[in-house]
């Protein structure tokens, strides 16, 4: 129940985190809303090192009723939305280095 960031068009609203669940399983889930998650990195494996998500790219979220989030996978891979032409939510460029 920790906390996740969604990006709306205009700021980042939180809601509450359960997890991960595979987008075919959420397909059956009726009614779901997808968003896009403030998220910087990702690991499948706590042993693993993060795999950071480049300026523009979210991974997807679905909400699963009231103020609960998952992020949606397939395999053991997040689903990600690309936006390039314009800034992202830290106001970082397609391109821009993000050193």
């Amino acid at each position: 129940m920790e906390t996740v960031g969604i990006v709306t068009e205009d700021n980042i609203e939180l809601s509450h985190w359960l997890g991960v669940a595979d987008r075919r399983i959420l397909r059956l889930v009726p009614e779901l809303k997808s968003v896009l998650l403030d998220i910087e990195a990702w690991r499948t494996m706590i042993l693993e090192p993060y795999k950071r998500l480049g300026p523009g790219v979210y991974m997807v979220g679905a909400f699963i009723g009231y103020d609960r989030i998952v992020g949606v996978v397939e395999g053991r891979q997040p689903m990600v939305r690309v936006f390039s032409s314009k800034p992202d939510a830290l106001g970082r460029s397609f391109g821009q280095d993000t050193e």
